[in-house]
């Protein structure tokens, strides 16, 4: 429950606004001059916005849910219009725990952007949209029938018979009743992490939901047509194209990643895991002082081509994040 799946969407409530009220930062302005105001009214959080001479607010919204971990960049924010889900435009970037103007939204007001299920379908277990059963998209939703986060039946199907037989047998230690990643060749266990993380993609064929554990996810899903995997979305693609790969016919994200664990600022861990593969590593250049760095080295923090977020009016800066295509650097060039 600590995990940045488990976090990545939430109910915005009491218990969990008070993190993004920051005495003196609840607010931005875009070039329009419209400013945008975050506060909390009756436990609910809202956003305003206002023109000069900013006294009384032409537009208020309720933030209703939450999307994103917030362990890296931040949250963005959705709300309700009766039934219909749409992106607000104001965003929380935490590494200096303050309100942006959310990624891909104009630097002018722009009051609401519509969710369809092919964005949640990477941030919830499960949304049931008023057409669920039609690969035609709509961003209408039967509230009652939202599972946030990322929880144990998204990558593990259905897990009623599995509960039931261990509250009835509490001794056997064995998962029973349960998919298991063993029973997966590696492109059945790619495919289940490569549905959120080889770039948004579209539906095809069946609608949004419709893959489950084990399926070929090219039935279901078009991939990314870039010649180069952008880094901020694609990490499936780019590990497909390194050479840790490409040489060792078993590897899967897997193979570095614990999905059952909270991984964040675990160097260490995956370090361990660069060295249990290359235990007598034979370097050509002179190391930095921690020469047990494999990750920072050989999957440096590279710019994304999409994601880019707009810190003040003056400048729009990319994303930085951890590329996943391992290989030879020198000077953040790719050599091999």
């Amino acid at each position: 429950m600590k995990t940045s799946h488990w976090l990545t969407s939430s109910k915005l409530n009491s218990s969990n606004i008070l993190p993004f009220l920051v005495s003196g930062r609840n607010s931005f302005d875009l070039r329009d001059e419209t400013r945008l105001i975050f506060s909390s009214k009756r436990d609910t959080l809202f956003q305003e916005a206002y023109k000069p001479p900013y006294l009384r607010p032409f537009f208020i919204k309720s933030l209703d849910i939450s999307i994103g971990s917030g362990n890296k960049i931040g949250n963005s924010f959705l709300g309700w219009e009766g039934s219909s889900l749409f992106q607000l435009q104001g965003s929380y970037y935490k590494p200096s725990s303050e309100w942006i103007n959310s990624p891909g939204y104009p630097s002018y007001f722009q009051s609401l952007r519509p969710i369809f299920p092919r964005c949640l379908e990477c941030h919830t277990t499960f949304s049931q949209s008023e057409n669920w059963q039609s690969p035609i998209s709509t961003n209408r939703y039967n509230k009652e029938n939202i599972v946030f986060g990322i929880d144990c039946q998204r990558c593990h199907g259905e897990v009623i018979d599995h509960v039931k037989y261990h509250r009835e047998n509490p001794i056997d230690s064995i998962g029973r009743n349960i998919i298991s990643y063993s029973t997966f060749n590696q492109q059945q266990r790619i495919d289940m992490c490569a549905l959120c993380h080889a770039g948004v993609g579209k539906n095809i064929n069946k609608p949004a939901f419709s893959f489950t554990p084990g399926d070929a996810l090219n039935q279901y899903l078009t991939s990314e047509t870039t010649d180069e995997p952008d880094v901020h979305s694609n990490q499936v693609g780019l590990l497909l194209r390194s050479p840790c790969f490409i040489n060792f016919e078993e590897m899967d994200c897997m193979t570095c990643h614990d999905p059952h664990s909270n991984e964040k600022q675990s160097m260490l861990k995956f370090n361990a895991s660069c060295v249990e593969c290359h235990p007598n590593p034979k370097h050509r250049t002179v190391l930095s002082e921690n020469s047990f760095d494999c990750v920072s080295c050989h999957m440096p923090l590279e710019s994304s081509k999409l994601m880019k977020i707009q810190i003040n009016l003056d400048s729009i800066s990319p994303v930085q994040v951890r590329t996943h295509r391992i290989g030879i650097y020198i000077e953040g060039e790719l050599l091999l």
